[in-house]
């Protein structure tokens, strides 16, 4: 073989795969510039996969969050409401309690007070978001998952806030005159003088009863205020830390661009020149 022409073949097939090399390179950093994201190792890339996870655990802990927010929200201002309700029925009571009352106002006093009365009930049993109540009988607590297990979980406390709940029992009189205790649901009126004395205090302790109720559900809001703040901390921190192993050195890059850049235009400029030695060559055989 001619040594000439087996080096010019050797040099040729040094420059293409140079040539390939700094292609490749090339589309690496233009990838990264554009994405704004590094090509990863497998190491990088598992650690970048299990951050995300638990990012995206603390998002879903998040909206569950918000959704007990919305529950607890919908629970206060229906606890403002019952409030507002016992409020006009002691008013009513107070009023009946009178014992130069008419019958005839007495009666008509009555008569709004039982419907008063049937709406604290009403609203309990409505203050509730998708099917979800604090209010209304029987109603439980609710265990919310604010954290990335089913183990990291706050509970809210339901608070029963009915009529029948609410009143305590009271002493009314009967048509006969006789007294008796009995349950204030759809018994308690102010029919008589007695019975309206008797509303007073039970409306007193049921409206005690709201006030304590009220301060749970504030409890609860802030107790799941203070865990999504800490949540969303915690997930900025892993966010940063994502973006730390993930963002590129942009300056570096486009130094290395500007690198294989040039080298390319080395490596094309010896392949025009290996051409034109080869063509050179090719003339002494014509």
């Amino acid at each position: 073989m001619n040594p000439l022409t087996a080096g010019s073949s050797d040099a040729s097939s040094g420059i293409l795969s140079s040539l390939s090399s700094n292609q490749s390179l090339t589309n690496n950093i233009q990838t990264q510039l554009s994405t704004n994201k590094k090509i990863l190792d497998p190491a990088q890339q598992g650690v970048v996969t299990r951050l995300s996870s638990q990012v995206t655990s603390y998002a879903a802990a998040h909206d569950n969050i918000a959704k007990a927010q919305n529950v607890l929200n919908v629970a206060s201002t229906g606890l403002n409401s019952i409030s507002s309700l016992l409020t006009q029925m002691q008013d009513l009571a107070n009023k009946a309690s009178d014992a130069t009352m008419t019958a005839s106002d007495a009666l008509k006093l009555q008569q709004t007070f039982a419907h008063l009365l049937t709406q604290i009930t009403s609203t309990a049993n409505a203050s509730q978001v998708d099917g979800k109540g604090l209010l209304s009988s029987g109603a439980g607590n609710m265990e919310i998952q604010t954290g990335l297990t089913s183990g990291d979980t706050t509970s809210i406390t339901g608070v029963d806030s009915t009529a029948a709940n609410l009143i305590a029992s009271s002493t009314i009189e009967t048509s006969n005159g006789a007294t008796s205790t009995a349950a204030a649901s759809g018994v308690l009126d102010i029919s008589t003088v007695n019975n309206a004395k008797a509303a007073v205090t039970a409306l007193q302790t049921a409206l005690d009863s709201v006030s304590a109720s009220q301060s749970s559900i504030a409890a609860d809001q802030q107790a799941l205020q203070t865990v999504d703040d800490q949540d969303s901390s915690i997930s900025q921190n892993l966010q940063n830390t994502i973006d730390t192993i993930q963002k590129p050195d942009a300056a570096a890059l486009q130094m290395q661009l500007q690198d294989a850049n040039n080298q390319q235009s080395m490596n094309y400029y010896l392949i025009n020149q290996m051409n034109q030695e080869s063509q050179s060559v090719l003339t002494i055989f014509r």
